[in-house]
């Protein structure tokens, strides 16, 4: 091979390598590429195409910079979006609760850190005769099982069984008397009354056994005494239960919903400082 030949040959390679986009002009053409992403909103996109370009340029400080604040317009972005959403969810939660509202009454004490609906049906509902099963839902939509039980013959009851006649049961867990929310006292007339309180998943599943079972007949059994007993669940039991487990779910998603709305704006807060260094 000649020495003009190998001359072109070194000649025409280096022009294809001066021809060739440089690392640095392709990372501001994907830089481009990921602004045109965000300015149509796809964000996804956009922070996906950012993550693979600072992995490819480690160590280019530029390139990580530009690319970071771009990261963080995007994420500002998404969360005046989440903040938006979380607003207008709370809208319709906040008028489904207030028109579930109508049928309770909220007990408060100034001592109390929170409030609870309680069924109007409750107030007060001779038919029951101090033997009931209650249920309540506090402010942030945590449900309460309360069970009543008197009678002239104290049966130390600890725990409760709710079935229906195909054999299906439910049972709570067993809850001893603490003198607290478990407690007994005997009246003036002779009759013992006994208090449980499930709280806090303690109930077992008993909620929604009876909630899934409304139009059955539902056999209550209370457990763990000396004796046992049993009766059937009247119908404004069932009817009050089923009615505070849909007040209990609005309310508990309007504080889930409180709790992101929340979690966004602290994020915006963040970013905001961080976009205008």
């Amino acid at each position: 091979m000649n020495k003009q030949l190998i001359s072109s040959i070194v000649f025409i390679a280096f022009i294809f390598a001066a021809c060739r986009p440089s690392g640095s002009d392709t990372a501001q053409s994907q830089l481009q590429q990921a602004r045109q992403l965000y300015e149509q909103a796809h964000y996804g996109s956009a922070k996906t195409l950012l993550a693979e370009l600072k992995k490819q340029h480690p160590k280019d400080y530029d390139i990580q910079k530009e690319a970071l604040r771009l990261t963080r317009e995007i994420d500002y972005q998404e969360q005046l979006r989440n903040r938006s959403f979380c607003d207008s969810v709370l809208l319709i939660g906040q008028m489904k609760a207030a028109e579930l509202k109508r049928s309770f009454v909220l007990e408060k004490t100034e001592y109390d850190h929170a409030g609870r609906y309680v069924d109007k049906l409750w107030n007060p509902s001779p038919e029951l005769n101090g033997n009931y099963l209650k249920t309540s839902v506090d402010e942030w939509g945590e449900i309460v099982l309360t069970s009543a039980y008197r009678s002239d013959s104290p049966i130390g009851c600890n725990q409760l069984k709710v079935s229906i006649p195909s054999g299906e049961y439910a049972d709570t867990q067993v809850i001893p008397f603490d003198g607290g929310a478990n407690y007994r006292f005997k009246d003036g007339l002779g009759m013992t009354s006994e208090t449980l309180t499930f709280q806090k998943g303690r109930d077992n599943g008993v909620i929604a056994f009876i909630a899934n079972h409304a139009a059955a007949n539902i056999r209550l059994d209370y457990l763990g005494g000396k004796k046992t007993s049993f009766r059937m669940l009247f119908e404004i039991e069932k009817t009050a239960l089923n009615r505070t487990v849909e007040l209990s779910a609005v309310l508990s998603s309007l504080e889930h919903i409180q709790k992101e709305k929340e979690k966004a704006e602290k994020r915006l807060n963040y970013l905001q400082e961080k976009l205008q260094k």
